[in-house]
């Protein structure tokens, strides 16, 4: 796991603007620019999914633009063996719909 740790950092490292800010930044940002009034409306949920994935669509996603999906990752750092052995382990836990997702959206209304 330690090359998987190098290889995403290597792709996006913790100070990456992506990254690197919060509800708060995007607010002070705002009222920098000259928005008198700014109003923000944060979400976060941390659930079990709604319903099990399907195992194509989870190895074709990604976190975010920056980064790989799963599936290209796999092939780029896992022998065939490892990628055989970590899919018999994960696709179980994916399509039975064990886990939780993590998610947070921030709303952000602004007027001059």
């Amino acid at each position: 796991m330690k090359g998987s740790v190098t290889f995403y950092r290597t792709l996006q490292p913790p100070d990456d603007p992506m990254l690197d800010f919060d509800e708060r930044d995007l607010v002070d940002l705002e009222e920098r620019v000259g928005f008198r009034q700014v109003r923000l409306e944060y979400r976060a949920e941390i659930a079990p999914p709604k319903e099990p994935a399907k195992w194509e669509t989870f190895i074709r996603r990604s976190g975010n633009p920056k980064i790989p999906m799963l599936e290209e990752a796999m092939n780029q750092l896992l022998t065939p063996e490892q990628i055989e052995r970590y899919t018999n382990y994960l696709r179980a836990l994916v399509e039975s719909g064990a886990g939780r997702g993590r998610n947070a959206v921030a709303y952000l209304w602004a007027t001059k």
